[in-house]
């Protein structure tokens, strides 16, 4: 089971990346509080129209809601022939959540964002801003993330748990 999850995680891994640098690269305006407060301070991305903050908010809606299905349907597809315990399905939904956490952590925030900076990640005015060496920021945002992703995986695991249990394995 820990290697499936383990699975299932790294791809839900490459969906959120995917999903983050779309972000990113149409979006950057709707990311901008994520990044710490020197870079917050001197971009100088335009101020974001209707038009375009109602196109970020229908991708960040379609967006999730797509990448949170994956999450449901991955404990449903695991567990949907055999009978299994709420801290079964709750054990593999936080490993494929927590997984996107490290890889958040290691690949997304201090490989590409800290060590390597690409100019896809350096917002407009910022290019010369510490906050992208900031190892220790993109940490605080994994513990935080870490209490989300027990949030999440219990949320999730509780959706999975009664689909099984009163539609599936009746």
């Amino acid at each position: 089971m820990m290697l499936q999850a383990l699975g299932c995680g790294l791809i839900w891994s490459v969906m959120w990346s995917i999903y983050v640098f779309l972000i990113l690269k149409y979006y950057p305006f709707s990311m901008l509080h994520d990044y710490p407060k020197d870079i917050q301070t001197a971009a100088t991305i335009e101020k974001p129209t209707r038009a375009q903050e109602q196109a970020a908010k229908r991708f960040g809606a379609g967006g999730g809601l797509v990448i949170f299905c994956v999450l449901l349907l991955f404990g449903l597809f695991r567990f949907h022939s055999e009978q299994a315990s709420f801290l079964q399905v709750l054990k593999f939904i936080f490993i494929i959540a927590m997984t996107w956490n490290v890889v958040d952590l290691l690949i997304m925030d201090w490989l590409i964002v800290c060590t390597i900076t690409p100019k896809w990640v350096v917002i407009k005015g910022t290019e010369k801003c510490k906050g992208y060496k900031d190892y220790f920021f993109h940490f605080k945002g994994f513990l935080l993330g870490c209490v989300y992703t027990m949030i999440m995986a219990l949320l999730f695991s509780g959706i999975d748990y009664a689909i099984l249990r009163f539609l599936i394995w009746k």
